[in-house]
């Protein structure tokens, strides 16, 4: 069976952690929920929030790197193939200086470098000046879903708030990185479009827009202010309000659609996973 190609499989080839768990504590997070509900890689919540480095992953080999190839093998030509750093964990202070040994080797692999992240500024300072001679083999995705700092922090407990973020985004476009966002999940999709205005300038790359996805599973709504939250999460992304986000953004120059929005209004999902469209 040819596999689905969604998620972290829509923009690169391959995937690469070296990091159990992530201490940001999402509460929608697919990461968490595979490694407690799928893998039993640990125990419960509070444990995820604990992340530990490790170690043996610190050297990335080609076997190493979790292939999204249709035969989870690396690809014989290496020119233009991108690898996701990180996909499961996010890149914390305690450990920037691992993400950038790790990074390294990446390149020394050949593969160019999609950095996806709820960033600490000082995390994206260092890892701008550690690779001023790898500017066109970056590209930043900060993962910015809404514009409210109380949303976000309702959502992604302990990850930094926007105006971190949007330093963050400044930062790199001012560094000259090529730079992108994930509105995914949009956190507050009736400002969706103020979010996407207010991010264009600082954008070279793309703005990607999706839904939260399989809230019924990863969202663990064991009280009534997060079963409150969800469903207004959920009231929001209905078919009828995404075809309404859809006409309002459909012509910006800027903007994707992940694969939850493409099934919903009609548009072609991609066939092969990487193509980043």
């Amino acid at each position: 069976m040819k596999r689905k190609v969604s998620g972290t499989l829509e923009w690169a080839l391959g995937g690469y952690n070296f990091v159990k768990g992530c201490e940001h504590g999402c509460r929608y997070c697919y990461a968490r929920y595979d490694a407690i509900k799928r893998h039993h890689r640990v125990a419960n919540a509070e444990e995820w929030k604990c992340p530990v480095v490790l170690d043996h992953k610190l050297k990335p080999t080609k076997g190493k790197i979790n292939w999204y190839t249709e035969n989870n093998k690396p690809p014989k030509d290496v020119s233009d193939v991108t690898i996701m750093c990180p996909t499961t964990h996010d890149i914390l202070p305690e450990y920037v200086d691992q993400y950038i040994e790790v990074a390294q080797g990446i390149f020394d692999l050949g593969y160019n470098l999609l950095i996806v992240s709820k960033p600490h500024l000082e995390c994206i300072e260092k890892i701008c000046a550690a690779f001023e001679d790898y500017k066109k083999r970056i590209l930043f995705r900060f993962t910015i879903g809404s514009i409210e700092d109380a949303i976000l922090k309702f959502w992604e407990p302990n990850a930094p708030g926007f105006s971190e973020r949007f330093a963050s985004l400044q930062h790199a476009y001012r560094a000259g990185f090529a730079t992108s966002v994930s509105c995914e999940p949009m956190l507050d999709a009736p400002e969706i479009t103020k979010l996407v205005k207010t991010l264009t300038p600082f954008c070279t790359d793309s703005i990607w827009i999706g839904k939260m996805n399989d809230t019924n599973s990863r969202v663990f709504d064991d009280d009534k202010q997060v079963k409150e939250g969800l469903a207004w999460i959920e009231e929001n992304q209905t078919d009828e309000k995404i075809f309404a986000i859809y006409e309002k953004l459909k012509g910006h120059p800027l903007v994707k659609w992940k694969e939850s929005i493409k099934e919903v209004v009609g548009l072609d999902l991609a066939e092969e996973a990487g193509l980043d469209q």
